[in-house]
């Protein structure tokens, strides 16, 4: 029986991603499972899914709760077109939510770099206000 992953990774090169994320006022004392969740749902909005070219462990499988589990599993799910058999699969499950954290954080940086300071924080408001508005709740 195969031993199950104890950490997810990121791509090595992603390491001062990370550390540059860490100096943003929204992302201060934040968790790298939280900067990790971040980039992933970043990645999956903007569906950019990019393969690791080298690994290096973020953080541990210990450290996800229930809710960020389920939110791997539902991104796992949608990104296999709602192939059931990747439940089964939590190595694969973990490689999907790496390749669109991976991609999410170049787009996260790429924003930053790219914004006024201080302005990051303007455009993820937006972004919240109109995914808000999308759902039609009242």
């Amino acid at each position: 029986m195969a031993k199950d992953r104890d950490r997810l990774f990121m791509d090595k090169d992603d390491r001062k991603l990370y550390e540059k994320l860490e100096d943003e006022d929204l992302f201060k004392n934040k968790s790298r499972k939280e900067h990790f969740l971040y980039a992933m749902a970043i990645g999956f909005k903007c569906n950019v899914r990019l393969p690791l070219e080298s690994r290096d462990g973020l953080f541990r499988t210990t450290d996800l709760r229930p809710e960020d589990e389920s939110l791997i599993k539902t991104l796992a799910l949608i990104s296999t077109e709602n192939n059931l058999e990747i439940l089964s699969n939590k190595d694969e499950m973990y490689t999907i939510a790496e390749e669109y954290a991976h991609g999410g954080i170049r787009l996260i940086i790429d924003r930053i770099d790219s914004t006024p300071f201080g302005a990051y924080e303007l455009h993820c408001e937006k972004d919240l206000f109109d995914t808000f508005n999308a759902l039609n709740i009242e």
